[in-house]
Formats: C-alpha cells, structure tokens, sequence
C-alpha cells in the first residue's frame, strides 16, 4: 500500500513538471510576435484578479459584526501593490493584512 502511494506521488509530480516545463521549452524555441507577447503578459494579472474575485465573493471572512476581513485585506494589498508596483510585496502585505485582521478582528 504504502508503495502505490509513494508512487502515486512520484507520478503526479512528473506530470505536474511536464505541464509547467514542456510548454517553455517548446515555446522558447519560437519568436513570438508582439501582439501575442503583449497578450501573455496580462495573464499573471488576470489569475490574481481570478482567485482575489473568488475570494471575495465565495466565501468571504466575515466578523460577527459583519465586516468582511477579505476586502480589508485586499484593499490593503491593493494599495501596496499601487505604491511598490511588486507583486511579491503585494501579497506578503495582503496575507499580513489578513492575518493581523483576522486575529484582531475575531
């Protein structure tokens, strides 16, 4: 049994590898015009815009007064993101922000 897991595990890595690799790989070999690269570069914009919105309207963190602790924290990691223009700062400010208004908050 506890082989069939280590090898269920082994497996869904090497695909998940394959996935993420195989398309750079096969795509840097190519030079892609203008338009298409100026479209690839609002996708990472357009997944955390996806995974905030399901945030936010999902399942939202709410206090018992009713105040949603998500939109909170993305309005203070929007603001981050404003001013330091860093994706990284962006999100280390939203999940303090989140963390320090649920603890406080709760």
């Amino acid at each position: 049994m506890e082989r069939n897991i280590l090898l269920a595990i082994f497996a869904a890595a090497l695909v998940t590898a394959l996935m993420r690799t195989v398309p750079i790989l096969l795509l840097s070999r190519f030079r892609l015009a203008p338009v298409v690269q100026q479209w690839l570069s609002f996708i990472p914009s357009a997944i955390m815009a996806a995974i905030i919105t399901a945030e936010l309207v999902g399942k939202p963190a709410l206090t018992s007064s009713g105040v949603s602790i998500s939109l909170l924290a993305a309005i203070a990691a929007t603001v981050a993101g404003i001013v330091t223009r860093s994706l990284f700062a962006t999100v280390i400010v939203g999940m303090v922000a989140f963390a320090g208004l649920s603890y406080a908050l709760a």
